[in-house]
């Protein structure tokens, strides 16, 4: 057996800079001068990844009736983690570790089919042990600070079907989250972004074999097997799914990119709103940070903005501040 797990031929990637992404399954990127497309195989948002002058890695996987750009964006590097973003290769590399028992909670299961049917659904994996069977759906996570991985980074629909289907056959169903870093401890679903999801997982969580489990990519996109089961602190979302929170409010008129956080749900027709639910962290205390990142302040309508030189979503320092009181900043113990 190989002793590794290799996303891609080496010989085939190259390293490129992100510059822009036209739509969700595309990106723009400059290899070594040229300004090349590549198709992103990966609906979320990836709005912390996703930055100008990100290091992506492509592969070059020619063109063809089925498809119209000559290279895959499969991973991006976020500081010094190399992070899989192509969410097929997800499945790939769940199989390698399931056949070399290296999933707790699933060792002794085999794999019987993948791509399983049953009914109008069809699931990652069917496995087996002794008779036995168990329907598993695979989930990648990008999404995660330093200390607490999240997921999904966007709605899904999907992702909510499978859970509740899952959850009432017999014996129970599994979901393996295989989050892109093996640095966080914790795992949860991200009440912020898709609260039914969330709260879909939370009241199946005694029906399901739910396995967050953190894996390690090498130079080369090369999984060594090294893997860490998260622990799913729920008292966090206990305490923060109902909160209001703090709502970022962002925004443009006349090429003048702002933001501002509100306490609460704020109406604001016509603007990107992110909430934050978090009993740890204040509009005014957002505010303070948002002066610290932006260009400057001003007036928008009467109240108090702070101009960024571009959507404040492509600035490092926003989407820094932004992750962290999704993720690290609601877990005890972290600023305090």
């Amino acid at each position: 057996m190989s002793s590794c797990f290799r996303a891609v031929d080496s010989e085939r990637l190259h390293t490129a800079r992100f510059l822009e992404r036209p739509n969700r399954f595309l990106v723009r990127c400059d290899l070594r001068g040229r300004i090349v497309e590549a198709f992103l195989p990966n609906p979320g948002r990836l709005w912390e990844i996703l930055m100008p002058g990100t290091e992506l890695l492509l592969s070059m996987d020619g063109k063809s009736e089925t498809r119209k750009t000559l290279y895959t964006a499969v991973a991006a590097k976020r500081e010094d983690i190399l992070i899989l973003l192509h969410t097929h290769m997800t499945n790939d590399a769940a199989d390698w570790l399931l056949r070399r028992g290296k999933v707790p909670g699933l060792e002794g299961w085999r794999i019987e089919k993948r791509e399983a049917s049953l009914g109008r659904s069809r699931f990652d994996f069917l496995m087996e042990k002794e008779g036995k069977k168990l329907y598993l759906e695979v989930k990648s996570c990008t999404l995660f600070g330093s200390r607490l991985a999240m997921f999904p980074d966007a709605p899904s629909v999907r992702g909510r079907k499978h859970v509740e289907e899952l959850a009432v056959m017999e014996g129970g169903g599994a979901v393996l989250i295989l989050v892109q870093s093996g640095a966080p401890r914790f795992f949860l679903p991200d009440f912020h972004t898709d609260p039914k999801f969330a709260e879909s997982l939370y009241k199946n969580r005694d029906r399901l074999e739910i396995i967050p489990l953190g894996v390690t990519w090498s130079e080369g996109l090369a999984l060594s097997g090294e893997t860490r089961r998260l622990e799913i602190p729920w008292e966090v979302y206990e305490k923060n799914r109902a909160c209001p929170g703090v709502t970022i409010v962002t925004g443009e008129r006349g090429g003048r990119f702002w933001a501002y956080a509100a306490d609460g749900k704020r109406p604001s027709a016509g603007l990107k709103e992110i909430v934050v639910k978090s009993d740890r962290v204040s509009a005014g205390q957002i505010n303070r940070e948002l002066a610290a990142a932006a260009d400057g302040c001003g007036e928008e309508d009467g109240g108090k903005v702070f101009y960024f030189s571009g959507p404040p979503l492509k600035n490092p320092d926003f989407a820094a501040l932004l992750l962290y009181h999704r993720t690290d900043g609601m877990l005890e113990g972290d600023g305090d």
